[in-house]
């Protein structure tokens, strides 16, 4: 058995990654960047309500969450590629607990750029990253659709330590190390916590719920295009074989990654020239970056976690 110690962290790491979060703050046992939100923003979530014609995209951070809403966005716009590519994705796809007022009090003159853009969406398409039991009542009743994207959590936890040093809101974390980072992700210790918890309990509720898919990052990455038929039925709108090639080309992670409408250029929240907002989109680099008994350790962990949940992952 590989000792605990490579993925523990220490209340030191765990103190100091909180101390460099501006304005950070705990609500319902979850650390909060407080330059993008409020407790009483998420608070006033459970009164917010969501409808038929509405789809939220939930997952865990740097899942393929703007992969996801570009996708979807494309679907909600009946395959009008042309007219996606001059509104920008969190316009398009509103992120629901971000809040306005503390973004405009950090980020002078950011609160007109982002009011969302009136288009000819059939389907309104929003993002979370909340755990299951903070998301609206309205969702959780299904008075909507929802999708869950999910990625191995290896690569996810490669693409969140470089989201890090990047964030403007999670304090440029540019001095946390890999092995910090490894073992706060393998202890729940991030933003939006523990990446255990938040799958497994969305999985469990994606199961026997018509009004709720779950995908896997993975599986996108294999063949977007034969995941787009149930995808078109989540949102409730039909494309074309035409306008389905084309949002998949659209979609793929090259176009996107020069795409300042998708990949986040400009946005005052994150300064990329420490790291890419699309840096990659590989399944497998995080071999680049565990060591061999980090990744014997994580197993173990993840073996530990994910026992009797039928869920499974492609890491490679």
């Amino acid at each position: 058995m590989v000792s605990a110690k490579m993925i523990d962290a220490s209340d030191e790491w765990k103190k100091r990654y909180v101390s460099r979060i501006p304005h950070s703050f705990e609500y319902a046992g979850y650390t909060w960047a407080g330059m993008a939100t409020n407790a009483d923003k998420i608070i006033s979530l459970k009164d917010r309500q969501f409808g038929p014609d509405d789809v939220v995209i939930a997952s865990y951070p740097k899942s393929g969450t703007t992969w996801a809403s570009e996708v979807l966005s494309a679907i909600a716009h009946e395959g009008d590629i042309n007219l996606i590519r001059t509104v920008k994705i969190n316009d398009r796809v509103p992120w629901i607990e971000s809040d306005d007022s503390s973004l405009a009090a950090n980020f002078p003159g950011l609160s007109s750029l982002r009011k969302r853009v009136v288009t000819s969406a059939k389907k309104k398409i929003y993002s979370t990253h909340l755990p299951l039991h903070l998301l609206p009542p309205s969702i959780l009743r299904g008075d909507c659709k929802l999708l869950y994207v999910a990625r191995n959590p290896k690569d996810l936890a490669v693409s969140y330590f470089h989201f890090h040093q990047m964030a403007k809101f999670l304090g440029l974390q540019n001095e946390m190390t890999w092995d910090e980072f490894m073992s706060l992700f393998c202890t729940g210790s991030l933003w939006y916590g523990d990446w255990f918890e938040h799958v497994i309990s969305y999985w469990k509720f994606s199961q026997n719920n018509p009004q709720v898919k779950f995908i896997c990052y993975e599986d996108m990455k294999i063949d977007l295009m034969r995941e787009m038929e149930s995808l078109e039925e989540l949102v409730g709108i039909s494309l074309s074989m035409e306008q389905r090639k084309e949002v998949v080309n659209h979609s793929s992670f090259d176009s996107m990654k020069c795409n300042k409408m998708t990949n986040r250029e400009g946005n005052m929240l994150l300064d990329q020239s420490r790291a890419r907002f699309m840096r990659k989109g590989i399944v497998g680099d995080w071999k680049n970056y565990f060591t061999v008994a980090q990744s014997e350790a994580f197993d173990e962990l993840y073996q530990k976690e994910m026992k009797g949940s039928g869920l499974n992952f492609q890491f490679e």
